[in-house]
C-alpha cells in the first residue's frame, strides 16, 4: 500500500500549455484612396452660348442679351454692349481747355489767357471733373485778380447720353467763388470737347478744349 501511494505522488506532470499569448497588433493601415475619375464622353462640357449670339457663356458679359458680346457695337443705353468693362463713356478723362479771362480792376481792364489741364471721371450716370487754371506766378495782377488757382467744378454731376449742361462753380484760392455755365458733348465713347464760362460784371471767363478718355 505505501509504494502504492509513493508511485502516485511522483506520477507525470500535468501537461499545461506554456506558449506566448498573440500580442502582435494588426499594422495594415492601407486605405483605398483611389478617386473615380470615370466621366461620361456622351456628356458635352463644352461652355454653353444661351443666346446664340457665337459667344459662350465663359465670355460673354450677358449671355442673355443676344446684342450684348465681345466687340459689339457700343450704344448709348447705359449698358455694356462689348463687354469691356464700362458703360458707355464712363472712365476716367483728361484733357485741356484753354481759358480767356478778363476782369475790371479800379476802372482798369486785364486780360489773361490760360492754358487749363482737366480731370475726370464718368461712372454709372455721375460726372465728376475738375478744371484746374493756375495762373503765371510773376504775374501779380493774375495773382491779384484771379487768384493762384481758380477751379471749376460741376454743380449738378447727373449725366445722361452723348451731352451733360449744367451750372459750374469757379473758386479762386483768393477765397471768392462764382457761379456758370459747362457743357461737355462726347463725339464718341473716348472723345469729347469741354465748354465752360463765368459772366460777371468785374470778372468774365470761358473756355473750351477737348478731353480723352484713358
Amino acid at each position: 500500500m505505501i509504494l502504492l501511494l509513493a508511485l502516485a505522488c511522483t506520477g507525470a506532470p500535468a501537461d499545461k500549455d506554456t506558449a506566448a499569448p498573440d500580442t502582435a497588433a494588426d499594422t495594415d493601415t492601407d486605405t483605398d484612396t483611389d478617386a473615380d475619375t470615370d466621366t461620361d464622353p456622351n456628356v458635352d462640357t463644352a461652355p454653353v452660348d444661351l443666346d446664340g449670339d457665337g459667344y459662350a457663356a465663359d465670355v460673354d458679359c450677358n449671355d442673355t442679351n443676344v446684342a450684348v458680346y465681345p466687340g459689339a457695337p457700343e450704344l448709348w443705353n447705359e449698358r455694356d454692349d462689348d463687354c469691356d468693362g464700362l458703360v458707355d463713356a464712363d472712365g476716367a478723362w483728361s484733357g485741356s481747355m484753354q481759358m480767356a479771362a478778363s476782369a475790371v480792376y479800379e476802372g482798369r481792364r486785364y486780360d489773361f489767357s490760360l492754358r487749363c489741364p482737366y480731370a475726370g471721371t464718368r461712372t454709372l450716370g455721375q460726372l465728376a471733373f475738375t478744371i484746374t487754371c493756375t495762373p503765371d506766378p510773376e504775374d501779380v495782377d493774375a495773382q491779384r485778380l484771379l487768384g493762384e488757382t481758380l477751379i471749376v467744378t460741376p454743380k449738378d454731376t447727373d449725366v445722361t447720353g452723348a451731352a451733360w449742361a449744367d451750372d459750374v462753380e469757379f473758386t479762386s484760392a483768393n477765397g471768392w467763388d462764382s457761379d456758370g455755365e459747362g457743357t461737355i458733348t462726347w463725339s464718341s465713347f473716348s472723345d469729347a470737347a469741354v465748354a465752360v464760362q463765368m459772366s460777371g460784371v468785374s470778372l468774365a471767363a470761358s473756355g473750351s478744349g477737348d478731353i480723352a478718355r484713358e
